[in-house]
């Protein structure tokens, strides 16, 4: 299972180098204004943060395979209309559609990818997350490298072939799923007695839910710097080359530590990881503001290994301490969907700031965003709505 679940967090995240991380790039090579481009990238996460809870819902009141079948048909989605992108003649406004269902279905399966771990997990399948999750990030840094090089000297489409060719494996690995068979029947009893509503989560796990704000911030900056890195570089004399070789840097090293992020986990709580990580973050921003060249861009990407790397995993643990298991789908994908639209407000935001002012304005409103998230965290990672023996 640890090596069926590793090939499709590799595949998953490798595709999103293309999809997710040189979408503005690629949009603005089609024709797209930035701020039409912010404004598209915005709409897709918007659409998948108001899906990603009723879904989660959904699967945490039916339960058994559905997590399966939910990521196999998302998948084809996402298949389905980047191949439409890349093989149909279209008009602009629905060439821009279709690529933002796209992005809609592709950001919609995050959460189901970590609730399918934890649901395998808690069935007597065992799983190393950070190594699987390490490397997905070792998936992403080499699909960045490609992509980068192959836009750069052949062509904006390359990116679209090979995350094709990488969202086909990855519907192929999630189809190749075990059946669950060891579910107790009256733990599954229990569970849809105990499951809440998508509105009463908000009044059961208030001060989850507040901590989530702070995610969200953090993700504003993150998805800002990093979608929008080719007009950061462009001014220091870089190009789509040397976006992939920053993504790169960032995924190497963000590979390495969730290698042994199990490990880091024994001697430091989930809490203050995501301390950790909201420092992290507000460090990087303000470096970047303040970056004389692509050189030190580079080497402002090796703050990857405890920002979005503290980050993203640690999402998962936090969530399984402080919800119960009856609503776990729904607490992962809050979690997920406070991040994803912490990514719409960052990718709008940053078209709008770049459209109407400047590349150092922009990353201000990072530091800013940076700032406020890490302090959001810290006044409510602590606190506890509920007391729930962790599972993790």
């Amino acid at each position: 299972m640890t090596a069926r679940y590793t090939v499709h967090q590799v595949t998953y995240w490798a595709s999103a180098a293309g999809v997710v991380s040189f979408a503005t790039a690629f949009l603005l090579g089609k024709g797209f204004a930035p701020a039409m481009v912010g404004t598209l990238l915005a709409v897709g996460n918007l659409l998948s943060c108001a899906a990603q809870p009723v879904l989660a819902n959904f699967a945490d009141r039916v339960g058994g395979n559905v997590l399966k079948w939910m990521t196999a048909a998302l998948t084809g989605v996402c298949v389905l209309c980047f191949g439409c992108v890349q093989f149909l003649a279209m008009p602009t406004a629905l060439f821009g559609a279709v690529y933002l269902l796209g992005v809609f279905a592709f950001d919609v399966m995050n959460p189901l990818m970590n609730a399918v771990n934890v649901a395998y997990s808690e069935n007597g399948y065992r799983i190393n997350y950070g190594l699987s999750r390490g490397l997905g990030s070792f998936g992403y840094s080499v699909a960045a490298l490609v992509i980068g090089e192959l836009m750069a000297r052949r062509g904006l489409d390359w990116m679209i072939w090979v995350s094709l060719a990488l969202l086909v494996g990855n519907v192929l690995v999630v189809l190749g799923y075990p059946t669950l068979h060891t579910m107790v029947r009256q733990q599954e009893e229990e569970a849809a007695g105990e499951c809440c509503t998508v509105w009463q989560f908000f009044g059961k796990y208030r001060w989850y839910c507040f901590s989530l704000v702070g995610v969200m911030l953090l993700a504003m900056f993150h998805a800002m710097t990093e979608n929008y890195l080719i007009e950061v570089v462009t001014p220091l004399g870089g190009d789509s080359g040397s976006v992939g070789v920053a993504l790169f840097i960032a995924t190497f090293v963000e590979m390495v530590v969730l290698l042994f992020f199990e490990r880091v986990r024994r001697h430091m709580k989930d809490t203050l990881l995501l301390k950790i990580a909201g420092l992290s973050f507000l460090l990087k921003a303000v470096l970047l503001l303040f970056a004389p060249s692509v050189t030190a861009i580079y080497l402002i990407q090796l703050l990857q290994a405890t920002s979005y790397t503290f980050l993203s995993p640690t999402q998962m643990y936090y969530a399984r301490s402080r919800i119960a298991m009856a609503d776990m789908v729904k607490g992962q994908a809050f979690i997920t969907a406070s991040y994803t639209l912490g990514c719409a407000a960052g990718n709008f935001a940053g078209g709008q700031i770049l459209q109407h002012f400047s590349v150092p304005a922009m990353l201000l409103g990072g530091v800013i965003m940076a700032a406020l998230g890490t302090a959001v965290l810290y006044l409510t990672v602590e606190r506890k709505d509920t007391e729930i023996a962790e599972n993790a």
